[in-house]
């Protein structure tokens, strides 16, 4: 009759023969004798099947190392009496007298024996323990409180945050059960949350306080094979803080939010009349029916679970969102509150959260702008630093445009402008906007255009004049990945990056008209700039205007010599314009008048200067203006012509010549380009404005009235300025 071994090895040959796993069977005895074994005995063991077999050789007794021996079989046993399985690793002695690991896997059979398969892990552990060395190192670096226990709760790693926490030696604890060490844990969340991740084998978040510390700490658990990782930190602020704010928040939701209550069988026993607002039903529908019947079954289902979970005290109070339909078909977010009330029924505070949700989609909206604000102002601040570093106009626009595409924005172009036709100049980045229309309208508006953008990525554009004191040098124009990119605050920024861009170029213009050696005179006539000027078509009077100074913030200072007529005369024909607003006799000289007088606009003057030029003098008589201006070598009088004929369509040119710039001028020109507006500003109305004349024509008081300043700061500008232009001869 063949042998138990015989039946198995004939029902499981060939192929199991050829696994090196070791196949068994035998009875479930301490000993662990084996009745039946596989060929792959020989490989695992060193022993072979006889051996084995024949009960010469028993597995636990002689095979299975002698420190595993008894938590073997307590592991065996263990897992049999939970579900008739075992899955256990230990180490044995081989037929060699080598220690290897194994993994013992098998099942109890109907007569009580046990079947199953052995296999060399050796290789893994060794692998694992190389591994644990590399993650003690890198739990030293973990910021977090972190320790690992094994599967009998014993301390394996302590790391140094954990140590200083619990108060306790980290290597010192090491080896030493958890519960032993911390008694006062027992019975509290750190056990069942623990325990229950032990069993699940999934991982657990809870925030527990823990007495003897008088510390709330946030856990996190991961449970594995070998044992359970734990990382945990001090929260007593945060939850304090919570705390508070839960008060606070019951106080104030009970009273305007909707309340309810549900009995043991889950009916409403209790509703107030907000609750049956935000439901659109009737209290007397309410009462007394089931409260799936009115919210359905997934929400109440969630509800009795968490119930449950707060009835088990594994949780204080739950939170439940969902959201109903109501009559006219508008969905609702609502958001429940509930806890135990009586022996099973629940009471709670239930919102509509309509609004917390679009204000939350308003904040993430703000911080989404805010952050590209920024970045924009950033942006800004880097353009206007940079440009003071360029020396000429075209380098000034190639920064430009290339700062902005790669900062904030997706494509950027820089144009000049000839009347009401814009030239692109530069551009950067692939989606700048391809069309002309929007700088167009932009300039024409004299103010920040926004429209959608016509670049392949489409998005928003934004067109923005690059002016100062009333003249235009072009257009910048630049496109954003999303709509609504250009809200009040990013026009706002745009357009004092305009501003700047216009000041940094007017002062490259001026500072090339200065240095020159040669200039360009150009004398232009005309009628309607003299009407323009508010002086009277006929007459004696001869008007002269000396110099007109940009004071800054939209004010002119307008010096003009007008002869001809008395003081009188002179100073009404300037007093009965409605285009000066401060008008001043600052004195008279022969036969002549110097009267000091403010507007809000020099179209003239800027139209010049949008070129670089420099108007020398202005001279009105008979209802006639003669302009006479210098412009750098190179100037487009065309365009410049075009510019003076959109503030007076009959302006003419009268005379055009090239001349050399004086010697004398070069000391005084390295100078007063040296100066800011402020300075400049302050001391041509200090010498257009008779204050070096003796006696004095204004005084400081006189000049700072006009410039709007107080006294203290024109003197401050003025004496910097003199400082600056006496240091050209005195150094």
């Amino acid at each position: 009759m063949p042998t138990e071994g015989g039946s198995l090895r004939d029902a499981l040959a060939p192929a199991v023969e050829r696994l090196p796993e070791m196949l068994y069977r035998g009875p479930n005895e301490r000993k662990r004798p084996l009745t039946a074994v596989s060929s792959g005995a020989v490989q695992v063991s060193g022993y072979g099947r006889a051996t084995l077999e024949t009960g010469e050789v028993a597995w636990t007794r002689d095979v299975v190392h002698p420190s595993d021996r008894e938590r073997a079989w307590n592991d065996v046993q263990r897992a049999l009496g939970d579900d008739g399985t075992y899955d256990v690793t230990y180490r044995i002695v081989t037929a060699d007298e080598d220690v290897r690991w194994v993994r013992d896997r098998g099942e109890r059979l109907g007569d009580g024996t046990l079947s199953g398969y052995v296999e060399d892990v050796t290789a893994l552990k060794e692998r694992e323990v190389r591994l644990r060395e590399e993650l003690d190192e890198t739990f030293e670096r973990i910021s977090d409180a972190f320790f690992a226990l094994d599967r009998e709760w014993r301390f394996t790693y302590v790391n140094d945050r954990a140590a200083d926490y619990l108060d306790v030696d980290g290597e010192g604890v090491v080896g030493e059960n958890v519960w032993e060490a911390f008694p006062a844990a027992l019975g509290t969340d750190f056990e069942s949350e623990y325990e229950r991740a032990m069993e699940t084998q999934e991982a657990v978040t809870f925030t527990e306080h823990f007495e003897p510390l008088d510390a709330h700490f946030e856990v996190n658990a991961y449970p594995s094979e070998t044992g359970l990782s734990v990382y945990f930190r001090d929260v007593t602020e945060r939850v304090e803080r919570e705390r508070r704010l839960e008060r606070y928040e019951a106080i104030i939701e009970t009273v305007w939010d909707g309340v309810y209550a549900l009995d043991d069988e889950g009916r409403f026993t209790m509703v107030n009349g907000a609750y049956c607002e935000l439901l659109g039903v009737d209290r007397e529908e309410l009462l007394g029916r089931r409260a799936e019947d009115v919210l359905g079954e997934g929400v109440v289902a969630s509800a009795r679970e968490f119930a449950e979970e707060m009835r088990r005290d594994e949780r204080e109070a739950a939170t439940l969102s969902f959201t109903i339909e109501a009559d006219d078909g508008e969905k609702r977010p609502l958001e429940a509150r509930f806890g135990p009330f009586g022996e099973s029924g629940r009471v709670g505070v239930l919102r509509d959260v309509s609004r917390q949700r679009a204000r939350r989609q308003q904040l993430r909206q703000q911080r989404e702008r805010l952050s590209s604000l920024v970045a924009l102002y950033g942006a800004a601040n880097d353009v206007s630093n940079a440009v003071i570093e360029q020396t000429n106009r075209s380098a000034v626009e190639e920064r430009v445009a290339n700062r902005l595409a790669d900062g904030p924005y997706t494509g950027a172009w820089v144009g000049r402008t000839t009347g009401t036709d814009v030239t692109r100049v530069a551009s950067a980045g692939e989606d700048a906007p391809r069309g002309t229309e929007l700088a167009t309208r932009a300039v024409d508006a004299e103010r920040v255009a926004v429209a959608e953008s016509d670049a392949e990525g489409g998005g928003e554009a934004a067109a923005v004049p690059i002016s100062y004191e009333g003249g235009t040098y072009g257009v910048l124009v630049v496109c954003a990945a999303h709509r609504d990119a250009f809200g009040d605050a990013e026009r706002t920024v745009l357009g004092r990056l305009g501003t700047t861009l216009g000041h940094a170029i007017a002062a490259l213009d001026r500072k090339a008209a200065l240095l020159s050696e040669h200039v360009v005179q150009v004398e232009y006539r005309s009628r309607a700039v003299a009407a323009e000027l508010g002086v009277p078509a006929s007459g004696d009077g001869r008007f002269r205007f000396e110099r007109t100074v940009a004071a800054g913030d939209g004010e002119y200072i307008h010096y003009v010599w007008v002869s001809g007529l008395s003081t009188e005369e002179a100073m009404a024909v300037f007093e009965d314009a409605e285009r000066y607003r401060h008008v001043r006799l600052v004195g008279e000289r022969d036969d002549a008048v110097l009267v000091e007088a403010t507007t809000a606009d020099a179209h003239v003057t800027t139209a010049i200067a949008s070129h670089g030029g420099r108007l020398r003098s202005m001279t009105v008589r008979d209802g006639e203006v003669r302009v006479l201006a210098e412009f750098p070598q190179g100037v487009d009088l065309r365009t410049v012509t075009g510019s003076i004929r959109e503030v007076a369509d009959d302006v003419e040119l009268v005379a055009q010549r090239t001349v050399a710039r004086d010697d004398a001028e070069d000391g005084r020109v390295d100078a007063l380009g040296d100066l800011t507006e402020r300075q400049r500003a302050a001391f041509e109305s200090a010498y257009y404005g008779g204050y070096f004349e003796w006696p004095r024509d204004s005084t400081a008081e006189d000049l700072a009235e006009t410039m709007g300043v107080s006294a203290p700061t024109f003197h401050q500008h003025l004496r910097a300025a003199e400082r600056k232009l006496l240091g050209v001869y005195v150094d």
